[in-house]
């Protein structure tokens, strides 16, 4: 998307905010179809056409000013601190196009979480689906030779059922046989099942899903509570204005009693004066 395709800044009814709010809607309806991916490339295109427009208004606001200033000075008139109403237009487009961008800004990191999270729930699912890969491998081995023999040859048991793992519920044949050939091959982790078997996590997927994005919100949860724990403690632990820190207490010199130098003093000056008239 190109800037003519943005909410009109020129609209004088819109503030900065509302500006900001109305593109973000926008945006986000139209990049609903879109990949992660592709929405964070647009994003970030979009990000920097507005930084290149807002640093041009930007450099071209600081002229005006400058000239007006200049003019001033040869007028025998003293600079201008405020803006001057020559550059109230492009100003105000300025304060949109930065409401935008920080609308934009707040959106990718929106995205960015998102596939920050897909990307943590789709590892605890290659995770889960290891654990089960290990309890139906300690299944396979229990079984006898002939048990197994037969899940190796067409994917059911002797009987002629499918097999139910504890694990994974019930196999398809086809998943049931490529698992006994990779266990009895001695390949037992993931990547490499998945290399001959690259259905296997769609297989599993709803209850996959399901289970990692539970582990992920817990953990996410618990990190959450330990940094606010954490925080916690750094503030028990600063050092208040005095400088003293928590828990210590300042010692105070011992005050200095002024009236009994003064008698010491005294009492030195008139033993002297007696020396001396001796």
């Amino acid at each position: 998307m190109h800037l003519e395709n943005t909410p009109n800044i020129n609209n004088p009814e819109l503030s900065p905010g509302e500006v900001g709010a109305e593109l973000a809607s926008e945006e986000k309806q139209e990049r609903s179809e879109l990949s992660p991916e592709k929405q964070l490339t647009n994003l970030e295109e979009e990000a920097e056409a507005r930084q290149q427009e807002i640093t041009r208004l930007t450099e071209s606001v600081e002229r005006t000013k400058t000239k007006v200033n200049e003019m001033r000075k040869e007028l025998g008139l003293p600079p201008n601190k405020e803006d001057p109403p020559s550059v109230f237009s492009e100003t105000d487009k300025l304060k949109k196009l930065q409401a935008e961008q920080e609308a934009l800004e707040k959106q990718r990191e929106e995205l960015v979480s998102q596939e920050e999270r897909e990307q943590l729930i789709t590892e605890e699912k290659e995770s889960i689906l290891q654990e089960k890969l290990d309890e139906l491998f300690n299944e396979f081995e229990s079984l006898n030779t002939l048990d197994f023999e037969s899940i190796f040859a067409n994917g059911k048991t002797r009987e002629g059922r499918n097999v139910e793992s504890l694990s994974l519920g019930e196999l398809d044949p086809e998943v049931a046989k490529s698992l006994a050939k990779a266990f009895k091959e001695g390949i037992k982790l993931l990547p490499k099942i998945l290399e001959t078997l690259p259905e296997l996590l769609k297989a599993f997927n709803e209850d996959l899903t399901k289970e990692a994005t539970e582990r992920v919100e817990q953990k996410v949860a618990e990190e959450k509570a330990r940094m606010e724990k954490a925080g916690t403690k750094e503030e028990k632990l600063e050092i208040p204005d005095n400088g003293i820190p928590a828990g210590e207490v300042k010692r105070e010199p011992n005050p200095i009693d002024r009236s009994s130098v003064e008698e010491k003093i005294g009492a030195e000056a008139d033993l002297k004066q007696e020396e001396n008239r001796n």
